[in-house]
């Protein structure tokens, strides 16, 4: 009882409620002190904003009392961020800003770890983003701890890929990374052509102010996502005119933008702020032959308004609303010096609408409202003009029907399921109509409230989304000439899909004498459906949690040793939706040959063909994948050296593939042996196929009747593809970390060391299936044989990688001057990786001492041994009958017993093609060094150089595996650098 009353006196001070305050002041430049207008002025614990009037004063009213943090930001000044005590019922805070530019202390050229954050995530500012100028959004990547400097080129396809190891990973990592651009969600569900993260290249770098990446545990907020947010922000706000002119030796930009003040109307009511952006891009892939190059010319107009007036006087009401439309893409023209006239373009047109409605009402039952809508469109149509030589006449399949068809001219019939093409040298031109459409609309309240010294800020949320494409597909602009191909009407065969989707989420913070808790809890709700799909409806619950506890803190710590400390952690989880490529991939179809005439005096040709449409297999069980997160940090301030240490690990479940299954039909084949039995002479023949496949013979003379040729019934093997979810979960873990160095005064000089361990596993336990479709029986007859594999049909079925990254950057910043430099040394210090062949209870893969041997070696191990390995199927079936066979017994008795089986099962075996296959492969260490320098001409003009791998490194590095040295090309960015001129007026 005496425990119970303690506890009581101790937690009841903390629940008393406290007196609403208001907080107003000016914010002015530090300059001039001239007033600053359209400044933001941020409460951030509870949410609550204001912005500046003309004279620059602001007001909010209603904050919970008790230690807030207050942030200032306006575009072209340093946001200025301070704790401060709300106690009084008003308090009057002015703020002076300072300009944004190199004249001022403290300025960052590498990535922040945003340290109010109880989940790891880093910030990019406009300082950073220019001085290693960037032309594609994903260069920031290389800011990141551990990051790598990437290609600068555009020509390549670039995306972002948060706490992953690349594309080679199993689990879809850059699929599951989201990217909203001021708050519009990109999305690549709706492709039918991949299933990967949305490119960046059609993002306009210049206009880009700000980026931020969430890589730890994500807010409830966030939806349709599993490794990571990138949030980017662009300009937006009043800015006087800026002209940016950036080249490199392959990419050349222009941008111009302005930010246009409206002032106020005679009522005094603001008129708002529209920023204008265009940008234009060109960058080729070679210049040695400019003839692969990506365009980008993009416009964007940014609108925004403060309604304080009237009925908004007490609750204003804040209102954006952008748009940015994009016209460019990828053109590889024909080179002159080559005969050929080919080409390949590839459209990267997109229109972005978004809108963003904030009201706060400060009410006891609500502090924020704030709408949301977005819309995006892409047009990614590609053209392929290829060339075909023929020396005789070929066949081109367009049916989509089953059933026995003959290859007809297409003058005679354009309709032709299988058209006959003649001989000679054409060109065709094949284009793929890919149109994507996302919609998105949320709304949103959180209330902020004080419990005493306990501050709670509770947010709810719903959402709604839905994705749909409507191109047409494949199509041939001459189908005439048209090459083997099938429609397939992405919009008309594909309905939308929609999510719906609530959360809600708590966020407290709880004093403790000096220290503090921050807790964030919030769960997700989703669920997903497809109407007139094969799919039902798919509901999930994504618990996630956060919680920063600082230990020490304050102003009083400043001369101490051990200035700051705070400990972090989350755990949560995320689900991703599948995309398209995964629910609606591109239908089969079998076409086999099934009747060649003999050839005679007359010219008489005539071939028949079957075709047999292989409908995609819907997989009614399909869920969505899942990602289970987990990280702890501490961050420390050690006698000003700041020190931050985040270990993470993501678990991916069920994530999407596509498995391959086989089912097996019928049809009849004609051989010219068999209509060499029909009596009517061979000049005289006529031929036709019904849709029963019979050949019917007959006499042109009409001298001798119908005969129908014999035929022959054979059984084939057709490949079905299924949407699946791996029963295997895929591991990410690691170690990230970022010391700051205190800065040496006597020469400027800021000195950072930051990297990251980064471990990857994954080993399939699926049972796959294969078959050799491309070989035959023993009798010549199509494969009917189907193995079962453990994993996969390969000869490894997981895979495992360590790597160690890390980057010494030394940044000089002379702000008498307005120059800083910085010079980054990136370093792989570990980099392994080896093939896996793992099966619980038992052994999936043999080592063999040939190449050509198909039985295992004793003595060997694929691991400790340089050998050659064998994969056996778990089981076979042979479809005229469906049993399953033991694999290895069969195989070993028919090499004694049955040649002809033996043969037959021979095709099944897999077999690596060289000895290092499963060898621990460590890659020697190796170095690059990039430099950079900004300098500022007062407030007219700045100009950045940079010069990445300016040393040159051009050396190897060498493989245990391979035992062997190969260029570092491979691994380190070749020399290169660039010059960007940016004016102020």
């Amino acid at each position: 009882m005496r425990k119970l009353l303690s506890f009581i006196l101790l937690v009841l001070p903390l629940c008393v409620k406290a007196q609403p305050v208001t907080l107003s002041g000016s914010v002015t430049d530090k300059g001039d002190g001239g007033a600053v207008e359209y400044a933001t002025v941020l409460v951030v614990e509870t949410g609550q904003w204001a912005l500046t009037d003309e004279k620059g004063n602001y007001s909010i009213l209603n904050i919970p009392a008790g230690s807030r943090t207050i942030s200032v930001s306006c575009l072209g000044y340093a946001t200025y961020e301070k704790e401060i005590q709300l106690e009084s019922d008003n308090l009057k805070y002015d703020v002076r800003l300072d300009r944004d530019n190199l004249a001022l202390e403290g300025v960052v050229v590498t990535a922040q770890s945003n340290e109010g954050s109880a989940a790891t995530s880093r910030f990019i500012d406009k300082s950073a983003l220019n001085h290693i100028q960037v032309l594609n959004v994903s260069d920031i990547s290389g800011l990141l701890p551990g990051g790598v400097t990437s290609d600068k080129s555009l020509t390549s396809t670039q995306r972002f890929e948060v706490r992953s190891g690349g594309a080679s990973e199993m689990g879809n990592s850059s699929f599951a990374t989201a990217v909203e651009v001021d708050g519009v969600r990109l999305s690549n569900n709706a492709s039918f052509t991949e299933t990967k993260g949305v490119a960046t290249n059609n993002i306009a770098s210049s206009n880009v102010e700000s980026v931020e990446v969430i890589s730890g545990v994500p807010s409830a907020e966030y939806g349709d996502v599993g490794s990571g947010i990138v949030k980017i922000n662009t300009r937006s706000g009043a800015t006087p005119y800026t002209v940016t002119m950036s080249t490199t030796p392959n990419t050349k930009q222009l941008s111009v933008s302005k930010g246009f003040e409206f002032g106020h109307s005679r009522k005094g009511k603001s008129l708002g702020v529209l920023n204008v952006s265009g940008e234009y891009t060109n960058s080729i892939s070679d210049l040695r032959s400019p003839y692969t190059s990506y365009k980008r010319k993009q416009l964007s107009l940014n609108y925004s308004n403060l309604f304080d007036k009237g009925i908004f006087s007490a609750s204003p009401l804040r209102v954006k609303l952008g748009l940015t439309g994009n016209l460019g893409g990828r053109d590889t023209e024909s080179d002159p010096d080559n005969v050929l006239d080919n080409f390949e373009k590839t459209r990267d047109n997109s229109f972005r609408a978004g809108f963003n409605a904030m009201w706060l009402l400060s009410k006891p039952w609500v502090t924020n409202l704030e709408l949301d809508a977005s819309a995006v469109y892409s047009d990614k149509q590609s053209r392929v003009k290829s060339d075909y030589t023929k020396t005789s006449s070929t066949v081109s399949i367009h049916g989509t029907e089953a059933g026995y068809f003959r290859a007809t001219p297409y003058s005679d019939n354009p309709d032709a399921a299988v058209l006959l093409i003649p001989q000679g040298f054409w060109y065709n031109v094949m284009r793929t109509d890919d149109r994507p459409l996302t919609l998105k609309a949320g709304l949103k309240a959180n209330l902020a409230r004080n419990f005493g010294k306990v501050s709670s800020n509770t947010r709810l949320g719903v959402s709604w989304n839905a994705d749909k494409n409507f191109g047409s597909g494949l199509t041939s602009e001459d189908e005439a000439t048209a090459p083997t191909y099938r429609k397939y009407n992405y919009g008309k065969e594909v309905p939308f899909m929609h999510n719906i989707a609530a959360f809600a989420e708590e966020n407290l913070t709880l004093p403790f004498g000096k220290t503090s808790l921050n807790v964030i809890a919030g769960l997700r709700a989703e669920s997903t459906s497809i109407k007139d799909s094969g799919y039902g409806t798919v509901t999930s619950l994504s618990p996630r949690f956060n919680a920063r506890y600082r230990i020490l803190q304050g102003k009083d710590r400043k001369e101490r040793l051990l200035r700051s400390l705070s400990i972090r952690g989350g755990w949560g989880v995320t689900m991703k939706q599948p995309s398209f490529a995964i629910l609606f991939p591109t239908p089969l179809y079998s076409d086999i040959r099934v009747f060649v005439a003999p050839a005679n005096s007359s010219g008489y040709d005539y071939e028949a063909y079957y075709i047999m449409p292989v409908p995609m297999l819907f997989n009614p069980d399909l869920i969505m994948q899942k990602n289970r997160q987990a990280e702890i940090g501490v961050d420390a301030n050690v006698a000003g050296n700041r020190i931050s240490v985040a270990a993470f690990w993501n678990r991916t479940k069920n994530s999407y593939y596509m498995a391959d299954r086989y089912d097996s039909f019928s049809y009849k084949y004609t051989n010219q042996e068999a209509v060499n039995t029909v009596s009517i002479p061979n000049d005289n023949r006529i031929y036709s196929i019904g849709q029963d496949g019979v050949i019917t013979v007959s006499d042109r003379t009409g001298a001798l009747p119908d005969e129908l040729a014999p035929y022959k019934e054979r059984t084939r093997l057709i490949r079905r593809d299924m949407p699946m979810n791996a029963s295997s979960d895929i591991d990410r873990y690691g170690l990230e970390w970022i010391i700051d160095f205190a800065e040496i005064k006597p020469v400027n000089t800021t000195i950072r060391v930051d990297g990251t361990f980064y471990g990857y596993k994954y080993v399939s336990g699926d049972i796959a299936q294969y078959s050799a479709l491309n070989a035959t029986m023993y009798d010549g007859s199509p494969m009917r044989l189907v193995g079962y594999y453990y994993g996969t049909s390969d000869n490894s079925n997981g895979r495992v990688t360590k790597n160690i990254n890390t980057n010494l950057t030394i940044t000089t910043h002379i702000p008498k001057i307005r120059m800083i430099f910085s010079l980054k040394l990136e370093s792989s210090l570990m980099k392994y990786s080896r093939n896996l062949s793992e099966m619980e209870g038992g052994v999936r893969t043999y080592p063999a001492a040939g190449m050509n041997d198909k039985f295992p070696t004793e003595g060997l191990s694929i691991y400790d041994d340089r050998c050659y390995a064998l994969t056996y199927p778990l089981y076979y079936t042979d479809v005229r009958d469906g049993v399953m066979i033991p694999f290895f017994e069969k195989y070993a008795w028919a090499k004694e017993n049955d040649p002809e089986l033996f043969s037959e099962l021979t095709n099944l075996v897999r077999s690596s093609s060289y000895l290092y296959y499963y060898q621990k492969d460590w890659i020697s260490p190796y170095f690059s060094a990039n430099f950079s320098v900004t300098k500022e001409i007062g407030d007219l003009a700045s100009i950045s150089f940079y010069a990445n791998n300016f040393f040159r490194n051009m050396g190897q590095v060498y493989s245990t595996a391979r035992r062997q040295y190969s260029s570092i090309d491979t691994y380190v960015q070749s020399f290169y650098f660039g010059l960007t001129l940016r004016l102020k007026f």
